[in-house]
């Protein structure tokens, strides 16, 4: 009864629409599933229709799951067909697709796999080539991405992303409602922002209400072009240009120190670049015997803070009116470095006052920039830029499930 159940087993296991099972052999340590026709005619895989056209004949071998720690290999005969709907080629298969060298059941195991290691060790632990593994993960991320025809963003987030040293950036556009990556692009020009509203559609490119972004010239003129939407500059972007301003007036402080003094300064860059209400008392407290011996970083430390609590303000019109007082304060202190920021600030001065009307950000960046980093780390860096933008989108992104 047991045997009988085994084979039931097997048989089912390798029960595939036109093949069953043959015979099973051990060869080498391999093992090998021999399959063979219930029919003679084959499948047009345009039409879907039968065929009994057969032009050839040949033998066929492909990787399939292991056996518990066995390879294993099918074996059987495939058909060439020329099909009365004009199709002429090899027959579709179930388990197979055109040309592959493993069942589709294996290629699926194989992208879990690379989902959840790098490419290099889902290889090694499949025992397959990695240009094999990363192929096939590569194919099934293509299967995964749902298009652009599938979403209707109405807000949105744009952003780039270094993915190469030397200024080589990509595009990445995410929907703020769904809090997912809809598209990404090689670029950082108006036309590569273009060119994922043309991919959009008129119609729904005029359906987005805001866009975060960066100062960015070229991202500002393809949304003022494409959209009717208004424009918010993201505050941590902001922020940033404050705390490099804050970082070269404490580099030049550094500079201009005496001895003793640069040994005060030594490693205090985290405590003067963190907001001071996330700092543990004891980092206020060392924070503050370093201020208490440099005035000027002092009063640019200041500065910096108030920047970061005139942006939590919940109230618009306060919120404006404190960022017109923060201008003055700058203009008195004197800092060359911070007039740069008020200059930048009001030039933008629209999508600054749009961010207190919203109060939207691209507040998940940071967090997505951590899931690039561990996506590269898993590549050992990616040199097909297609796969990287694929893998963004499968770990970022709009997947079906």
């Amino acid at each position: 009864m047991a045997r009988l159940k085994l084979a039931l087993v097997f048989h089912k296991l390798f029960d595939f629409k036109v093949y069953k099972l043959d015979k099973v052999t051990l060869e080498d340590g391999v093992v090998i599933i021999s399959i063979k026709r219930t029919r003679k005619t084959s499948d047009c895989p345009k039409c879907n229709r039968r065929s009994s056209n057969i032009e050839e004949k040949y033998g066929r071998i492909l990787r399939d799951l292991n056996l518990g720690e066995k390879k294993c290999y099918i074996v059987f005969v495939e058909h060439k067909i020329k099909c009365s709907c004009g199709y002429r080629g090899v027959e579709k298969l179930e388990f197979a697709d055109r040309y592959a060298r493993q069942t589709k059941r294996f290629e699926e195991y194989v992208a879990r796999l690379c989902q959840k290691m790098s490419v290099k060790d889902a290889a090694d632990t499949a025992e397959i080539d990695w240009k094999t593994a990363k192929n096939i993960d590569k194919k099934y991320l293509g299967q995964l991405v749902i298009d652009l025809k599938e979403v209707t963003p109405t807000k949105i987030g744009v952003d780039e992303v270094s993915y190469q040293k030397g200024h080589k950036y990509l595009t990445v556009v995410r929907d703020l409602v769904m809090g997912r990556v809809v598209w990404v692009e090689k670029g950082r020009k108006k036309e590569t922002l273009d060119l994922f509203f043309s991919e959009l559609g008129k119609r729904k490119s005029k359906l987005i209400k805001v866009a975060v972004i960066d100062m960015w010239d070229p991202y500002i003129a393809s949304i003022k072009e494409n959209t009717n939407a208004e424009i918010i500059f993201d505050k941590f972007h902001i922020i940033k240009k404050v705390n490099e301003a804050l970082d070269s007036i404490r580099r030049r402080e550094f500079a201009n120190a005496d001895p003793e003094e640069k040994k005060e300064f030594k490693h205090k860059r985290f405590l003067i670049l963190s907001r001071g209400e996330r700092l543990s008392e004891e980092n206020k407290e060392e924070l503050g015997d370093l201020m208490a011996k440099n005035e000027r970083l002092y009063q640019a430390y200041l500065l910096k803070e108030q920047v970061s609590g005139i942006f939590d303000e919940k109230d618009e019109a306060i919120g404006l009116e404190r960022l017109e007082r923060w201008f003055e304060n700058v203009k008195d202190a004197g800092f060359k470095q911070f007039d740069s920021v008020v200059k930048t600030l009001k030039r933008y001065y629209y999508g600054v006052k749009n961010y207190f009307k919203h109060r939207l950000t691209n507040a998940a960046s940071e967090g997505f920039n951590n899931k690039i980093g561990v996506i590269k780390r898993k590549a050992y860096g990616f040199r097909d830029l297609d796969y990287f933008m694929l893998k963004i989108l499968q770990s970022c992104g709009w997947k079906t499930t």
